[in-house]
């Protein structure tokens, strides 16, 4: 499997155990050698790009980052770099703990409620558009206080808020109809309980009665913040859960199959490949490649 790494990780040299650090990225170090790529992370990582041009591989889709991006990473995804020339990047890269964030905060929801952190089901890729320039002093300030000699942590939690906050105005601006804070909170609700139960194949009914509302209630809130129904969001996480076994383990298509839950591994094989494209052996044969 995968190792998950910490902030202090990506480092060479000893950095100190930390749950927060930022960098532009023309200064970023090269990965240490003991990272292996791809790689999961125990923290948040936000990257905001000023300019250049950078490829990211977030749970097996590519993304292309350029000039006025914010990109996120959240805990646990699957993460690597994309081969990238690093020469022309301008901008910082961002990395905290939840840990870190909640010290002395009163809403300790507030993560929570954020649609584009810890949502595999929303694009990790936000463009900010000309018109908005608050995001940029944030980070600029925030680097700038992480560097004094006599660096105050209530400061960069402070504007570590206001990155976040502003985020989410430009993910809400950048949607027709942004959901409310309700939504979100059963939208990732759901999303914590399918992590736990999605290969038991669970009915909507039965999720909508753990999280007492009604099918179509949840339908409708799954639409409005991911843009997919019930059906959908199961189908796309048994075929990440599919590619992550493919690709990290030995075990046979067969074995897969009935871990997912699936009692024919000849109707497994068909969902898979009708969902991405593949067979099960054509994706391992292409992963290792």
């Amino acid at each position: 499997m995968f190792k998950s790494y910490f902030i202090s990780d990506f480092f060479e040299g000893g950095l100190k155990p930390t749950h927060f650090h930022i960098n532009r990225l023309e200064d970023m170090p090269p990965l240490p050698q003991r990272i292996k790529s791809p790689h999961k992370h125990r923290f948040y990582e936000v990257i905001l790009m000023r300019s250049g041009r950078m490829l990211q591989n977030v749970d097996y889709d590519e993304y292309t980052v350029t000039g006025r991006n914010l990109f996120f990473i959240s805990q646990g995804q699957l993460h690597f770099w994309s081969k990238t020339e690093k020469e022309n990047f301008s901008g910082y890269r961002l990395m905290f703990t939840e840990d870190f964030f909640l010290i002395g905060q009163p809403d300790n929801q507030f993560l929570f409620e954020l649609i584009y952190l810890d949502n595999v089901y929303q694009t990790p890729l936000l463009t900010i558009p000309e018109s908005s320039k608050q995001i940029f002093e944030y980070f600029y300030l925030m680097h700038q206080e992480f560097n004094r000699t006599d660096c105050n942590e209530h400061a960069l939690r402070a504007l570590l808020f206001l990155v976040l906050s502003e985020t989410q105005r430009l993910a809400n601006a950048n949607r027709d109809s942004p959901s409310s804070k309700a939504q979100v909170l059963i939208f990732k609700q759901f999303v914590q309980l399918m992590e736990r139960q999605f290969t038991q194949k669970w009915s909507v009914e039965q999720y909508a009665q753990v999280l007492h509302t009604t099918p179509r209630q949840l339908n409708r809130v799954l639409r409005e913040v991911a843009n997919q129904n019930f059906s959908s969001m199961l189908h796309n996480r048994l075929c990440l859960e599919a590619k992550r076994l493919l690709n990290l383990t030995g075990l046979t298509v067969n074995q897969i199959s009935e871990h997912l839950g699936f009692e024919d591994p000849a109707y497994f094989s068909r969902f898979f490949k009708k969902n991405t494209h593949l067979s099960p052996l054509d994706f391992r044969k292409q992963s290792v490649q």
